[in-house]
């Protein structure tokens, strides 16, 4: 069953009150530990973002240790989505090769609702809608200056930033 917009935003604020997160950046770590999921740190392939692996009740996100910060924190809040959203049983989850957003190749088609639905857990996750409705309202600059600031505050891609204040309705993509 399809999992609304609506359920998915109840779902992270509930995540991020019992976390007692408050501000940027998000600590996806604190939050995976809440619920019990071990996080670590590994090399693998270039094209494996992380896994999720469920087994014998106990539950582990792997991440790509040779990823760079702000995708192995976007890894981990797409998990944290499968792991809330699709209640997996045991076994394991690869997520190969996605970019910011978390496209893979099954949801660069946009053909697997899971990998989408995580895709905007993640994104809602690590820039919650109150969070950047505050802060947005009270900065000053050109776009490309917010949008850099804020990307730095939050600790995502500026590309990532710039897709979710767009979608936000707070700005008007350039996508360069």
């Amino acid at each position: 069953m399809p999992i609304s917009r609506k359920q998915l935003i109840d779902e992270v604020e509930k995540l991020l009150k019992s976390s007692g997160v408050l501000k940027a950046p998000v600590a996806v770590e604190r939050i995976a530990r809440n619920l019990k999921i071990d996080v670590r740190f590994s090399p693998t392939r270039e094209d494996v973002s992380g896994a999720l692996v469920v087994k014998d009740g106990a539950a582990f996100i792997a991440v790509n240790d040779a990823h760079h910060e702000n995708r192995q924190r976007f890894t981990i809040a797409h998990e944290i989505g499968h792991f809330c959203l699709h209640k997996p049983g045991e076994g394991v989850h690869f997520d190969e090769d996605f970019r910011v957003y978390g496209r893979n190749s099954k949801s660069s088609l946009a053909t697997d609702p899971k990998e989408i639905d995580a895709n905007q857990f993640a994104a809602e996750l690590l820039m919650p809608k109150s969070f950047l409705l505050s802060d947005f309202s009270g900065m000053k600059g050109d776009q490309e200056d917010i949008v850099v600031r804020l990307a730095k505050r939050y600790k995502v891609s500026r590309q990532a930033m710039e897709y979710r204040l767009a979608n936000l309705g707070l700005l008007v993509p350039t996508f360069e």
